[in-house]
C-alpha cells in the first residue's frame, strides 16, 4: 500500500501543498471506495466498515497519580514546566496530565495513565531516547 500511496500520489511531488493535498484525497477516495480489495473477498473497505458501537468520549476522564508523583499539565506546545525549564514531551497530550516519579538520582520516568512515555534526565533538562 505505501509503495502505491508514493506512487500516485508523490512521484513527483504537487506544485504546492494543496495539489498534494488533493492528491492524498483522491487517493484515499479511491482506495477506500473504488478499488476491489483482494483480502476482502474483492469489496471495498468504505462497503464493510461499519462505526464501532462504542462511544469515544470528548475528554478522557482526569488522571489521579500516587502521591510520591510529581504531576505536571502538558502544555499546548507539548511541554511541561519542570526545574523552570520546558521541557518538550508532546503536543498530542496537550491539556492532559502526567506523573514524574524518581527512578534514579536525577533520573526521571515520565508517565500518562499507566503508560510509560519517556524518561527525563533532569541534568540535561531533556527526555532522553
Amino acid at each position: 500500500m505505501h509503495r502505491t500511496l508514493k506512487e500516485e500520489t508523490a512521484l513527483p511531488p504537487a506544485r504546492n501543498l494543496r495539489e498534494q493535498q488533493k492528491r492524498f484525497d483522491r487517493f484515499v477516495r479511491e482506495y477506500n471506495e473504488v478499488r476491489p480489495h483482494q483480502s476482502l473477498d474483492g469489496k471495498t473497505p468504505s462497503s464493510i466498515y461499519a462505526p464501532s458501537p462504542r462511544p469515544f468520549p470528548k475528554r478522557l476522564p482526569t488522571i489521579e497519580y500516587q502521591a510520591h508523583f510529581e504531576v505536571r499539565s502538558v502544555r499546548t506546545d507539548g511541554t511541561i514546566k519542570w526545574k523552570g525549564n520546558h521541557v518538550y514531551l508532546s503536543q498530542a497530550l496537550s491539556g492532559e496530565r502526567v506523573g514524574l516519579v524518581e527512578t534514579d538520582y536525577q533520573i526521571w520516568t515520565v508517565m500518562f495513565a499507566t503508560m510509560t512515555i519517556g524518561i527525563l534526565d533532569e541534568r540535561e533538562g531533556r527526555i532522553l531516547g
